[in-house]
């Protein structure tokens, strides 16, 4: 019999491409993670991955694994989706979304809470950039998620629960720490990718501000608040994003937010789901603690 947690473990690493990676998203010890690959290629009789360098590399056995290993998870997940509402609810599966700042953030910390008091019931957390959740709860892919921007469609519900500030960061030997608005011209910034709800408002801001964007000096484009992060450390640029994001770096000196006089950039997260659905048990009990968690109406 194939082991499906082996094969999740699989699909993991062959995402990231990295054994430590798939470890902390999984919350598995590195040896699990090996472990499992082992135990699931002698199970299969073939080698997933190449092992004659550091980089891991897909063989082509594994590739094949990979594309069939897609479908049956997917097969199986949609399966449990259609056995939800037979099922107590006391059980169940819940399938949720984040944009990156949520998803990383603070859905977590809900998550947790909710499971400490629903034990029974999985919660799933896809993360992803704002537009991308938005579509994927539109389409029923996910039954309901939290973002920083909204969009232009009348299948979902958009409702605040949280208020976020994006702050301008730079290395910690930038020369200054407040600037004009004007300056914003003359520094090199590192954008995000066009469906980032943190970029979005920004740029939204800045524009009612006077500021024209397409006069900014953008050096850059990154696609995770990460990769801003870590750019702006190297030195590529200064960037904005979330002050939730910057905590660590910025207790450790590693980062420092740059003022920009007279212009304070928030946004809200949403909670989003379809305007139109009927809820299994489980996802009616999770929306139900979700806006009591955030004091919804």
């Amino acid at each position: 019999m194939l082991d499906l947690k082996k094969l999740e473990v699989f699909l993991k690493v062959y995402e990231t491409g990295s054994f430590s990676k798939a470890s902390k998203l999984l919350y598995l010890a590195q040896p699990t993670i090996t472990l499992h690959i082992k135990d699931l290629e002698e199970a299969l009789g073939v080698t997933l991955f190449d092992r004659h360098t550091r980089k891991v590399i897909p063989s082509k056995a594994g590739k094949i694994v990979y594309e069939y290993g897609k479908e049956i998870l997917n097969i199986l997940k949609r399966m449990q989706k259609e056995l939800q509402p037979f099922k107590d609810e006391k059980g169940g599966l819940v399938e949720i979304g984040g944009s990156t700042i949520p998803g990383q953030y603070i859905l977590p910390r809900v998550i947790k809470n909710f499971k400490e008091k629903y034990p029974y019931i999985s919660v799933f957390l896809k993360v992803g950039d704002s537009q991308e959740i938005a579509e994927k709860v539109m389409i029923g892919e996910l039954e309901l998620g939290m973002i920083g921007a909204t969009f232009k469609t009348r299948e979902i519900v958009y409702t605040p629960c949280y208020q976020d500030e994006i702050v301008l960061i730079a290395p910690p030997q930038f020369s200054k720490d407040e600037v004009e608005l004007s300056e914003l011209y003359k520094i090199p910034l590192i954008k995000r990718e066009e469906g980032s709800g943190s970029w979005k408002n920004a740029v939204e801001t800045l524009q009612k501000a006077g500021i024209d964007i397409l006069k900014l000096n953008i050096t850059g484009e990154m696609g995770s608040t990460e990769a801003v992060k870590e750019a702006v450390k190297a030195g590529l640029g200064c960037g904005f994003v979330s002050f939730l994001a910057i905590e660590i770096e910025k207790s450790l000196k590693l980062l420092k937010v740059i003022k920009i006089k007279k212009l304070t950039i928030t946004r809200n997260f949403y909670l989003v789901y379809p305007k139109y659905k009927n809820f299994t048990p489980a996802s009616q009990i999770f929306l139900n603690f979700i806006k009591n968690y955030f004091n919804l109406t």
